[in-house]
């Protein structure tokens, strides 16, 4: 009748899925059941290992420690990311050389012809032969521009997503040799470490993963930020030198491209500070939910007595 029991117990928790996590339900049923995402059965517990896998291999870390669809992730986005920085940015960029040269050498020609004419209507000739090979040129340089902006930025992101992988395997490594942390954490220490420094507070909550995740993406819209500001800059000084030639529809022109790529800064001020703001709100909410997967909060379990029951039990 006891195993019978005891049997019944074990597969009510399951079906309902009230049991959350650490300490014993008195089902070993439950108890031997995997409760997080570290617990991988491994040998392999060097922190040297580890963290110098991660820095070299993308993923490494997390392949060396068992954990394969996580280093699957990030192999993948890492290697695609690589790819776009160190392959296809860079043919681009020797694409727009070779067309930059070209058009430099036309202008020079044209404004050699220019400087040697003798009469009026040889000089408007070449003027005009040369302003058309100026605008050409112009357009030509901003696409590279924006080739070098869109690099700077997914080379941050590439920089941010191995910093990701790099506390994301640092946690791993800790939780499989040290265990979950079962010590409760302060949400206004927690709260006022964010405020100061983002990710502290993630860190002090020993939750590394987030506070490289969060580091990814201060990093790259810290840097995206700053590279489209560059971008504004050399589209302003584009402007006041179309300005000085009176040309409206090449002012026109670049006046939206100013528009565009202010609009693109602004959005990262505000990305930058939803960040900040979330480490902050992550940070508390996490210091007090800390425990919250304890299973000695709230089990609901079959008793015998006189018949079948259900009851629940809080325990604190």
């Amino acid at each position: 009748m006891l195993k019978l029991k005891n049997c019944f117990n074990a597969f009510f928790l399951l079906f309902t899925g009230f049991a959350f996590a650490q300490s014993t339900t008195g089902v070993p049923a439950i108890d031997t059941l995997k409760r997080h995402d570290w617990d991988i059965e491994t040998n392999r517990n060097s922190l040297g290992a580890t963290i110098g896998l991660a820095l070299i291999f993308p993923g490494g870390g997390q392949f060396y420690t068992k954990h394969y669809v996580r280093g699957g992730f990030l192999f993948a986005f890492e290697g695609a990311l690589i790819y776009e920085t160190f392959y296809n940015k860079f043919r681009q960029n020797r694409i727009f050389n070779k067309n930059i040269r070209g058009y430099r050498d036309s202008v020079s020609f044209y404004q050699t012809k220019l400087d040697s004419s003798v009469n009026s209507l040889d000089s408007s000739i070449w003027k005009g032969a040369k302003k058309t090979h100026d605008k050409i040129l112009l357009k030509e340089e901003s696409k590279k521009r924006v080739s070098k902006d869109l690099w700077t930025s997914e080379f941050a992101w590439l920089a941010g997503l191995h910093i990701y992988g790099l506390f994301d395997a640092y946690g791993i490594w800790k939780s499989n040799n040290l265990g979950h942390s079962t010590e409760t954490y302060s949400a206004v220490s927690a709260l006022w470490r964010a405020a100061v420094i983002p990710g502290w507070g993630q860190i002090y909550n020993h939750e590394y993963g987030k506070a490289g995740m969060l580091y990814m993406g201060l990093l790259g819209s810290a840097v995206s930020y700053w590279s489209r500001q560059e971008m504004v800059k050399y589209h302003l000084n584009n402007l006041r030198k179309a300005r000085a030639e009176g040309d409206s529809q090449t002012i026109s022109a670049i006046e939206e491209d100013v528009l565009f790529f202010r609009k693109k800064r602004n959005q990262y001020v505000w990305a930058i500070a939803l960040f900040y703001i979330y480490s902050m709100a992550d940070a508390a909410v996490d210091a007090m939910l800390h425990d919250f997967d304890s299973p000695t909060y709230f089990v609901m379990q079959p008793t015998f007595n006189k018949g079948l029951s259900a009851e629940a039990g809080f325990y604190f």
